[in-house]
């Protein structure tokens, strides 16, 4: 019963919608307009809309009949109050909220992707039609673009109350210095900027490679124009493995001095300054003051011979817990392309003055090469001092042995000399070497006599390459750090300068609500994305005290400790990321604090205590902006990018 029942009442809906259509028909124009609906075009519904002309002569595109025959049948269209008419109805009118089908974009189509040790001695040597949106003024806040207005509508009258703002007295006033356009630079050619190299050098028989007193620079800053900065280990391997894929037979020496400070960031950094040496295959490694300042166990492993390996460090008047211990080479001879380089390091009286350490033992170093010299003379066939000492200490070592005929030593600068020296008639060469690693010298011997020696100092510049073996010893001691904690746990915290009076490190956000326009010309500048800089690169450094301490609040820029209530890791104090206000105005929570009471005289004093003045700035900035990290910086070009200052402070 169920089944008939539904079955007559489909009967009655039927003959219902019959009468419905004879009306309808009844009130559609003449049949000479009547459009038949077998003959309608189909409309797609794959692609960009077709815009359709305005004359009604224009055809219809073509479509083939692969497509035709996805595309389905849609009833004629009639006019809105036609419809109205025939059900005996008012017109609606149309629903401004609702989009007609022309006016939805078509997304274009995503892009697929593409496819994307030591050397033992002797030296050996698709297009997308874009529909256009229908425009609104951008004052509009209460209508999505493209939504048409309704039809009494103006777009004035969705517009929103004005704001009443407050007398313009009430308000503080904030000074900014607009920031000046800077014209595009062409890019850096180191070339240019430092000189060729190398010009009109034939084939040496060998070419010596000389660096010394890197004092701890493992590679330059990345952070700040690095294509402008000079030194590093990686370029310094590159130069090496370039001179030997021109066929060239290398030597390597240095003179030492390749840590700098004290404690365990010191010791890793040794360790892996040495490791990369190694892989350069340096022949000779002096001992410089700042090596030995750290422990002799921890320079034991590296400077001591060991069964297969032998150390490439020598020293005729320093050694590891006695000479009699005999775990320091003295002196080597070194072949190579049939001949002997006979090879001693000695520390300078002066330098060996300061060292404090009983577990070296240290002699005079005229007494030392007094020993040394005779035998290494007798075997070699070419004499290298590697002084580290004063130039003017090395002179007279030269006066005293003029048997060497290559000593190098410490220049006056921190860049190498443009040339060498002469001593003893033309007999010795005196080659300087400039700190931080910045330049190598190298010094080709050839077999001419009009012509025995070319000399040529060698920019680490950007002109070499970075290394990818050195990028993996780089990458392993940022590893190192990160693993011992330095930045969270491991450096102990001291009070701040300013702690007493300003209490602790609070963060920028704090300061925001305040000062508001001065906090808009920190965010535009490049501290506040400080942090990101280090984390970003392609060998994160945010775990480097040394790289820290410029670009978070609350550590020492020059001394990379942290201070109290500083960044101590970015799960712990976020807020303290980037260089933000108390990196220069000092911490600032008691100045917080006190605004939030009503203590006028506090107030004025804090507010007063947190004022930096363009003279203060100045040296403020240069604790970071250094030649060593910003090597362009200058602070009357910068400082209108972070200039602010408020009159009711």
């Amino acid at each position: 019963m169920a089944r008939s029942s539904s079955y007559s009442w489909s009967i009655v809906v039927h003959l219902v919608a019959v009468a419905a259509l004879t009306a309808f028909t009844t009130g559609c124009p003449s049949s000479s307009e009547e459009t038949d609906v077998s003959e309608t075009p189909a409309t797609k519904i794959t692609g960009p809309p077709v815009e359709r002309s305005a004359d009604p002569q224009t055809p219809a595109p073509e479509t083939s009949d692969d497509q035709q025959s996805l595309q389905p049948i849609q009833p004629p269209e009639v006019p809105t109050d036609s419809v109205a008419a025939a059900a005996n109805l008012p017109a609606e009118p149309a629903d401004p909220f609702v989009l007609p089908p022309s006016d939805f974009p078509t997304e274009p189509a995503m892009p697929t992707a593409a496819e994307p040790s030591v050397t033992p001695v002797p030296v050996t040597t698709v297009p997308v039609t874009e529909v256009p949106m229908t425009e609104v003024p951008e004052d509009n806040p209460l209508r999505e673009p493209g939504l048409p207005l309704e039809p009494s509508q103006s777009p004035s009258d969705l517009q929103e109350p004005p704001v009443e703002q407050p007398p313009a007295e009430d308000l503080p006033v904030v000074h900014s210095v607009a920031e000046p356009e800077e014209p595009e630079e062409e890019p850096f050619d180191p070339i240019k900027e430092n000189g060729p190299i190398f010009v009109d050098w034939p084939k040496p028989s060998m070419a010596l490679i000389i660096t010394g007193r890197q004092e701890g620079y493992i590679e330059p800053c990345g952070c700040a124009g690095l294509d402008r900065m000079k030194g590093g280990m990686s370029r310094r391997h590159t130069m090496f493995e370039e001179l030997r894929a021109k066929g060239w037979p290398v030597l390597g020496i240095d003179l030492g001095g390749q840590a700098k400070g004290y404690g365990r960031q010191a010791e890793m950094k040794f360790h892996i300054m040495v490791e990369g040496m190694r892989q350069m295959d340096y022949a000779a490694i002096g001992l410089g003051e700042t090596d030995l300042r750290l422990p002799a166990g921890e320079l034991l492993s590296d400077v001591a011979n060991a069964d297969i390996v032998q150390s490439p460090f020598l020293s005729a008047n320093v050694a590891l817990f006695g000479f009699d211990a005999q775990l320091t080479t003295r002196a080597r001879v070194i072949t190579a392309e049939g001949k002997r380089f006979g090879i001693t390091s000695v520390l300078g009286e002066k330098a060996r003055q300061e060292i404090r350490n009983d577990e070296i033992e240290t002699i005079d170093p005229v007494t030392a090469l007094t020993t040394v010299v005779p035998d290494l003379k007798s075997r070699s066939d070419y004499l290298i001092l590697l002084a580290h000492s004063s130039r003017d200490e090395a002179i007279e070592l030269a006066k005293k042995f003029p048997d060497f005929h290559l000593i190098v030593t410490s220049a006056l600068g921190a860049e190498p000399p443009a040339t060498y020296s002469t001593l003893n008639g033309g007999k010795t060469v005196l080659v300087e070497v400039g700190t931080k690693g910045m330049d190598a010298i190298v010094l080709g011997l050839y077999a001419d006599p009009q012509n025995p020696i070319r000399y040529q100092r060698v920019p680490l510049d950007s002109r070499f390459a970075a290394s990818r073996e050195m990028k993996m010893l780089m990458e392993a001691y940022q590893e190192q750090l990160k693993a011992a904690g330095f930045v969270e746990s491991e450096i102990r915290a001291v009070p701040h300068p300013l702690s007493e009076l300003g209490g602790k490190f609070v963060g920028s956000r704090a300061c925001e609500s305040c000062h508001e326009a001065s906090n808009d010309v920190w965010k535009r500048s490049g501290h506040a994305k400080a942090y990101d800089t280090l984390a970003n690169l392609d060998e994160p450094r945010q775990f480097d005290p040394e790289c820290i301490s410029c670009h978070v609040i609350g550590w020492n820029p020059q001394k990379y400790f942290p201070y109290e209530s500083g960044y101590r890791s970015i799960e712990k104090t976020p807020h303290l990321i980037d260089v933000g206000c108390e990196s220069c105005h000092g911490p600032g929570g008691a100045h917080c604090k006190a605004e939030e009471g009503s203590d006028l005289a506090l107030q004025k004093r804090l507010q007063e205590a947190l004022v930096v003045t363009k003279e203060d700035a100045k040296p403020l900035c240069l604790t970071c902006h250094d030649l060593d990290n910003s090597p362009d910086f200058d602070f009357d070009t910068y400082w209108p990018k972070v200039e602010h200052y408020e009159d009711d402070e």
